[in-house]
């Protein structure tokens, strides 16, 4: 990303910079990250409940190391990923719906945090 540009240039690219983001507590970039086909989410909805749901998928997806390890086309042109997560001595895999916005841009829509709650549960 660069400047005010939102999303990532392909579906990969958006998985990997909002787990950089989530990793170091980025909020802005988790914001231009996150969205669906209408763009960033971050200018769907009020920044307080933005923050909130921020705040929630950081704690879930804190990690040590993750590896993308499949993917699949989905309906409307979304892509669903499949994403190993290590965290100490846990490891859990879940899915990411990453979908294609405005100007071409890749937007991750979806993680299912259900996989991840132990992630959250850890401190520190």
């Amino acid at each position: 990303m660069s400047g005010s540009q939102t999303g990532a240039s392909d579906a990969v690219a958006a998985i990997r910079a909002f787990m950089a983001a989530a990793k170091s507590q980025d909020l802005q970039a988790m914001g231009a990250l996150w969205g669906g086909p209408d763009g960033p989410a971050r200018d769907q909805m009020d920044r307080g409940e933005l923050e909130k749901r921020e705040f929630v998928m950081m704690c879930y997806l804190k990690h040590d190391r993750y590896d993308i390890i499949g993917d699949a086309p989905n309906p409307g042109g979304a892509r669903a990923f499949a994403v190993n997560l290590w965290l100490g001595d846990l490891t859990r895999s879940t899915s990411f719906q990453v979908v294609q916005g405005p100007g071409g841009r890749w937007y991750v829509k979806d993680v299912d945090l259900s996989k991840l709650q132990e992630f959250c549960a850890r401190r520190g």
